[in-house]
């Protein structure tokens, strides 16, 4: 948390899109329409790290609320209650737990939560259009991540990044300047 103290709130982030992301997304501190009833449904004690899923729990609600994809595609294991915020984040889309490539949406937010590194490239090809989003957890587990992270910053299709620590986040759009953020999250 020291180390990224300087990348906090948005400071020093010049681009307009990336600016609101992380004001209107990442660090947003409002009370939205479903947190008390998804807190009342999944009750987790606000203290320490269960403190801490609570805020990740946000944040996938909130990233769905701004995504607003047609499907959510979630790769590997995840429990009950996060499935539950992503969906409580955008009604309107379709949840799947996938394994493979499969048909999808116009409008995408991929989920990676538990899967090797060595498959996060399988799951950037699940990904055909650039208004898809695509998360991934575990990014600084173990070094061995942390490359394949970077790997994934640098590929073609990948054009603005967040490492936010527990979650990576990658967006395809074209229409934006190349660029990885640092994000203390």
């Amino acid at each position: 948390w020291l180390k990224r103290f300087r990348q906090r709130r948005g400071y020093g982030v010049h681009s307009p899109f990336a600016f609101n992301f992380l004001t209107y997304v990442v660090y947003e501190r409002g009370t939205y329409y479903a947190y008390k009833w998804l807190k009342n449904k999944y009750f987790c004690m606000d203290y320490l790290w269960n403190g801490h899923r609570v805020k990740c729990r946000k944040f996938l609600f909130r990233l769905a609320n701004f995504v607003h994809p047609q499907t959510i595609a979630i790769f590997g294991k995840m429990d009950e209650a996060s499935v539950a915020y992503l969906s409580a984040g955008s009604v309107s889309s379709k949840v799947k737990q996938v394994e493979e490539s499969a048909d999808t949406g116009d409008k995408l937010l991929v989920v990676g939560m538990d899967v090797p590194h060595a498959r996060w490239r399988k799951i950037l090809e699940y990904i055909h259009t650039e208004k898809s989003v695509c998360l991934i957890a575990g990014i600084h587990a173990s070094k061995s991540n942390l490359q394949a992270w970077r790997d994934l910053c640098q590929t073609n299709t990948v054009f603005v990044s967040f490492d936010l620590y527990d979650y990576g986040i990658l967006f395809f759009d074209s229409s934006k300047q190349k660029q990885h953020y640092i994000v203390n999250f």
